[in-house]
């Protein structure tokens, strides 16, 4: 039976002709897509398991992956970047958990004899040496390589991902594919922080969504979006404390910076329509007074109070930071989502130069840092 060249058939049209829209990749194409970046198998075994060559396949996911990046709004485009963003935020946090052990200071034990005089008995001594850690660069680099390669499924020119207001008004409009609308609102929006902010982390991309009440798929939104907002002060550079939930009443997490002596209590709201004060001064108030006194202990002599969420009011604002008067607080912070964002991107692309200080400056005086 004769050999039929398939490298001609491989790789499905993505440009329409003609202005035809184009047309999704095969089942075939998106298995291959599936199999490479998302399995990790090599080129050759994929290449050898349906009869093309090497360089077919890495055309035929090229072309896949311009697909998604080029039609958002098409369900299978929609159903692979949720199945991919999943894939790759577990091993982004797998590299950054294992970057953080990796700094972890080792401890060496030696044991030797100490030699005495004639007639008394010899005594072991233990030395104890611990010993600094850098890290291992290594994971960085592949935590940065899963930024990048989440990156390609985002358009450059789409809007920031901030849901609108009225579902089934976008929905009549062509915004949005019926598949985003579920039973209780919507369920998942593409995130395009990888696109708007190039040195963003991975795992950090959907924090504007996680702050409008979407995409719990691991678990509550609130309790996801206090640990993405615990981890975004980390990558700032700070020492975080995780406390939120079964803490008691405590703050959702405390971000020191010991050698710059300054904290900042930090409160992470989810609000689908805007944050709105309400009754939480009196328990913010409660928050400042306590994690203040603990912080002075430690020799923290600067104390900001912020609020993480999206949809903040000037008059919310004037009217928390007049009930915080008469604590230890030095000022009141209102921070949206895309300007922590922002602030992530700006602070990983300057690393070199960026220093804690610059957040110091930036939190003094009541304000909403807007992005």
């Amino acid at each position: 039976m004769a050999r039929v060249n398939r490298a001609s058939q491989s790789v499905e049209i993505t440009t329409g002709k003609r202005g035809r829209p184009a047309r999704p990749p095969s089942p075939r194409n998106c298995a291959i897509y599936e199999r490479i970046r998302l399995e990790g198998e090599h080129h050759e075994k994929v290449a050898a398991d349906y009869a093309m060559s090497r360089q077919c396949v890495a055309d035929i996911v090229a072309r896949v992956e311009s697909w998604l990046a080029a039609h958002p709004a098409h369900r299978l485009a929609q159903k692979m970047r949720v199945r991919c963003g999943k894939r790759w935020e577990k091993l982004w946090t797998w590299a950054i958990d294992s970057f953080d052990r990796s700094r972890q200071n080792r401890e060496l034990k030696k044991e030797r004899t100490a030699r005495r005089a004639a007639g008394q008995p010899e005594t072991v001594v233990t030395e104890q040496t611990v010993r600094e850690q850098n890290g291992d660069p290594r994971y960085l680099n592949i935590a940065w390589r899963v930024a990048v390669r989440e990156d390609r499924l985002w358009m450059p020119g789409e809007p920031d991902g901030r849901p609108p207001q009225n579902t089934e008004a976008a929905l009549q409009a062509g915004e949005l594919p019926p598949a985003v609308a579920g039973a209780g609102g919507l369920e998942r929006l593409p995130v395009a922080g990888a696109s708007r902010f190039g040195y963003l982390p991975a795992g950090l991309c959907d924090l504007a969504h996680l702050a409008c009440g979407l995409g719990g798929d691991c678990g509550p939104v609130s309790t996801l979006f206090e640990r993405r907002c615990a981890e975004a002060f980390r990558c700032l550079g700070f020492e975080v404390r995780e406390l939120g939930q079964g803490c008691g009443r405590t703050a959702d997490c405390l971000a020191v910076a010991a050698a710059e002596r300054f904290a900042v209590i930090i409160d992470a709201k989810v609000r689908r329509r805007g944050y709105t004060l309400g009754t939480d001064d009196r328990q913010f108030c409660e928050y400042a007074t306590r994690h203040t006194r603990e912080l002075a202990q430690s020799g923290v002599e600067r104390v900001y109070f912020a609020v993480i969420g999206r949809g903040f009011r000037q008059a919310d604002l004037d009217k928390l930071a007049g009930f915080m008067t008469g604590t230890p607080i030095r000022s009141v912070v209102f921070v949206e989502v895309e300007a922590l964002m922002r602030l992530i991107d700006d602070s990983i692309r300057r690393r070199r130069e960026f220093r804690l200080a610059e957040i110091d400056q930036l939190l003094f005086g009541n304000k909403i840092l807007e992005g």
